[in-house]
């Protein structure tokens, strides 16, 4: 078992002020410190604290004591003291005054925790001094033992060249930068079963102050052996139909050099290699072959893979032996200088200012830890001299043996839109950091640089074409081009959140004249965007060119998802959905002259009329043959008792007549009658009046809102849609016989009869099928011409057509731009840009005899005319 020892001190300054250095007392003495044996070095209000904790004979470290001491000496922290306060006297070292005390037996007391049990116990043994946030530790430590963390100190661990993959593990995930939660790895058979094992345990096993530590682990071994070949086909074995989906996305490559290189060959040859996939290759004897220059694996990189290499530097000469006083020496060193460069700092500020206001301003002791292991992480140590900020980081190329005995360094690839940007798949490899056991990982970027970064705002062409509302293409006043449109829309937010800039290019597109530019409709172009009929399927072909031949990232247009263009190009995830209606003449309201008899129909009011004739036979009969007399009861014929039931019906008369008991029945029978007929009218009465005000109020129109409306009226209206349209071919396989009675007798439109095809619909005779959103730019082109509302659409919604962009068929870009794009969807951010961008309603959008037209009408005489037709008969 290792010796396990900590080394922590306490902030120099923490209250008062510098001058407090006047009565600054050199004493060491021995005195039992939180469970260890300890040499405090003090002052009036801060402590120096030294703390060892040793499972041998703590004696054994009062050298290095003595030697820690003379480092601060050397460093010349204390020569400020008489330079800058008066001269106060030093004392003589402290390892002459001979009272460093020998320790036998029990008298001190340790804490140490054995490795065996356990990381929570490790990282307890490994931070305890560093619990009050005003500490700054220190510490060396055992093999596999989570760090300090970066806020509170420097922990050194004390590794045999070797055994240090497990520790570079640890690290890399302490610091945050190996963050996978599910990991496949794959090693060659050359490692042995404890290497491995603790390898596996430093990826896996819980660490502390860290919310989420689970991860799921998928281990394969690979076989080493001898020829090229045979070494292809075992990685090969274990990659091909390699479940990704199921077992992650990350790979973890713990191998030789040469099985590293048939790893990245297969991986690539199976398309496996892709943006949505993470690769770190871990190469454990490139210093042992002498083959440190990662440039060589840079043609085995693909375009868009995310690949990082770790490989091992070691310097395995026999000088180059792991010594704790050697990374003892290099440490105080760069905490002598830091030490230094705060004096220098806070002494220029006293002299500056007011001893009041300096109180104020002076660091706290959690503000002078962060300061000190600033600058003793400094990335160069002599970058900057004249600011005095030291840091022994970069004493690693200096001549020092323990700085060069154990190195492993960090390259990632950089292969986003190396495509694009030179003509060909120019893969390179970036120096991003190394890691040594007394500073550990220090990256200066990110070890998958792509996946945080993106593109890395490279410039990135795409191909476009101007086409309503989708792509608006315009010129400025200053003479650039303007890119606007739902299409662009998307592009803005995709290069924002994979970090690139972009550069359109328009190609001449060969087309034929479209009337709505060369038309009285051209001149609306400054007041609404113009839009013609569907068009999504009529990609030019220049456009399509330059997605095949790779030339541009993707096409910004909408295009209609086809399965049958697949075998050329490729389509992302669906940006829209259009719906498919049709648009006709606006309805108009049917004659008014028989309105008064819409409340009953015709066969209500024919029973009505029966009933009137047979009530006045039945009513003259059961008043005929009863014993009252019938000369004077004015029912004493049939023609009389006819219209009685009818005078009754409309109320007219009947009730004067029986309040003066005129033509009232003597007999109690025909007087039942007569009360049974009563009932009848009051019920057809009040139900004529009301439904009568409710078809006032509501008037009656010939509307075409479903297909089914459309398909009734066929022989009196045409209808079509565009040629070319998606909605021909699903109307070819749909499998309702309505659909096949649509086609059949659908005609194909062409663009340049757009004009005389409004004509026709405006007449009622035509009717035209085509998306929604493009019949309503439509219907408000015609409102911004006219001033009038002369088409309705329909309330039917069929077939959803999907519509997407372009993208070359075997773009590696594809998942990661269909990831984004499912986000964007899903964040409503397509739904807001639609609304800004679709007409705003207007007085065209309210469908005749609907709730918001009835509020405006008002019933006037000739909504009753026919009642005086009926007079004048």
């Amino acid at each position: 078992m290792q010796r396990h020892q900590a080394l922590s001190l306490v902030s120099l300054y923490g209250s008062g002020t510098p001058t407090d250095m006047k009565q600054y007392n050199c004493l060491l003495a021995a005195t039992n410190v939180r469970g260890g044996f300890g040499y405090i070095l003090y002052e009036q209000h801060d402590v120096l604290l030294f703390q060892f904790v040793n499972r041998n004979d703590i004696g054994s470290v009062a050298p290095l004591v003595c030697q820690l001491w003379e480092q601060l000496q050397r460093f010349s922290i204390f020569d400020h003291q008489e330079r800058h306060y008066g001269g106060h006297h030093r004392q003589k070292p402290l390892c002459h005054q001979r009272r460093i005390p020998k320790c036998h037996g029990n008298d001190a007391r340790f804490d140490h925790r054995h490795r065996e049990k356990g990381n929570a116990d490790r990282w307890h043994s490994c931070s305890y001094l560093s619990r009050y946030e005003q500490n700054l530790s220190l510490s060396f430590q055992d093999p596999d033992c989570p760090r300090i963390p970066d806020t509170d100190g420097m922990s050194v661990p004390l590794i045999v060249p070797g055994d240090e993959l497990s520790q570079i593990f640890l690290d890399l995930r302490m610091m945050n930068i190996l963050t996978w939660k599910m990991i496949n790895i794959l090693h060659d058979d050359t490692f042995d079963r404890d290497t491995i094992s603790r390898v596996m345990k430093a990826i896996s096993d819980k660490l502390p102050n860290k919310q989420l530590n689970i991860i799921s682990r998928s281990i394969f071994t690979l076989k080493h052996e001898t020829t090229k070949s045979e070494r292809r086909n075992s990685v090969k074995k274990v990659l091909d139909n390699f479940h990704v989906e199921q077992l992650g996305h990350c790979f973890l490559v713990i191998a030789t050099i040469d099985m590293v290189a048939d790893v990245m060959g297969v991986a690539r040859s199976l398309k496996m290699v892709r943006p949505d996939n993470q690769w770190l290759y871990v190469i454990t004897d490139s210093a042992m072959q002498n083959r440190t220059n990662m440039t060589v694996y840079a043609d085995l990189l693909a375009e868009g893979g995310n690949v990082a290499f770790m490989y091992n530097v070691t310097n395995s000469g026999d000088y180059c032996k792991v010594e704790l006083m050697c990374y003892v020496q290099e440490l105080i060193q760069a905490l002598a200088k830091a030490l230094e460069y705060s004096l220098k700092n806070e002494i220029n500020l006293f002299k500056k200012i007011e001893e009041e206001n300096f109180q104020m301003i002076r660091l706290t002791k959690r503000e002078r830890r962060t300061e000190l292991l600033k600058n003793v992480r400094v990335s160069k140590l002599y970058a900057n001299l004249k600011r005095n900020i030291f840091l022994s980081q970069n004493m690693l190329a200096s001549e020092g043996i323990c700085r060069r005995c154990l190195l492993w360094r960090f390259s990632s690839s950089i292969t986003w839109g190396n495509f694009f940007s030179h003509g060909k798949n120019v893969a390179h490899l970036l120096d991003i950091g190394i890691w040594t056991p007394g500073f550990g990982v220090n990256l200066t970027d990110m070890i998958f640089p792509h996946i945080a970064h993106g593109f890395r705002g490279i410039n990135l062409p795409i191909a476009s074409y101007h086409s309503p509302p989708w792509q608006i293409i315009s010129v400025s006043k200053t003479g650039q081009k303007v890119y606007e449109g739902l299409v662009f829309d998307a592009i803005n937010y995709l290069s924002s959140k994979l970090n690139f800039s972009y550069s359109v290019i328009t190609p001449e597109v060969t087309r034929s004249l479209n009337s709505w530019n060369t038309s009285r409709f051209a001149k609306l172009g400054e007041k609404i965007n113009e839009m013609t009929m569907s068009t999504t399927r009529k990609v030019p072909k220049e456009v399509i060119d330059l997605v095949r031949e790779k030339k541009v990232l993707l096409a910004a247009c909408a295009v209609t998802v086809n399965e049958h263009q697949k075998s050329t190009v490729n389509f992302t995830v669906p940006i829209f959905v259009q719906t498919y209606s049709f648009l006709t003449s606006r309805p108009r309201q049917l004659s008014r002259a028989l309105l008064f008899a819409s409340p009953f129909t015709e066969e209500t009011w024919a029973c009505l009329a029966v009933s009137i004739i047979i009530m006045g036979p039945i009513l003259y009969l059961v008043h005929k043959y009863s014993p009252y007399s019938i000369k004077t009861s004015g029912l004493n014929s049939s023609w009389q008792c006819v219209w009685y039931v009818y005078g009754a019906l409309l109320q007219q008369g009947t009730i004067l007549l029986l309040s003066r008991g005129m033509y009232l029945p003597h007999c109690d029978s025909a007087r039942l009658l007569i009360g049974i007929w009563w009932l009848i009218v009051m019920v057809l009465v009040a139900t004529y009046s009301g439904s009568l005000v409710a078809f006032l109020t509501f008037p009656r129109i010939d509307t075409i809102l479903t297909v089914d409306d459309l398909i009734v009226r066929k022989d009196r209206i045409s209808w079509g849609f565009p040629n070319g349209s998606f909605l021909e071919m699903y109307l070819q396989n749909a499998e309702e016989p309505k659909y096949h009675i649509l086609l059949s007798r659908a005609r194909r439109h062409n663009d340049t009869e757009n004009e005389k095809l409004l004509e026709r619909i405006k007449e009622g005779k035509h009717a035209l099928i085509d998306w929604r959103s493009s019949l309503r730019f439509l219907m408000r082109k015609d409102l911004l011409l006219t001033g009038g509302c002369h088409f309705s659409l329909s309330t039917d919604e069929f077939l959803d057509e999907p519509i997407a962009m372009i993208i070359q068929q075997d773009s590696p870009y594809l998942p990661v731009i269909n990831a984004e794009l499912h986000r964007m969807l899903e964040s409503g951010m397509m739904n807001k840009w639609i609304s800004e961008r679709m007409p705003m309603k207007d007085k065209c959008w309210e469908v005749p005899g609907s709730n918001q037209a009835v509020n405006k009408r008002k019933v006037n005489v000739a909504d009753m005319q026919g009642i005086f037709f009926v007079l004048f008969m």
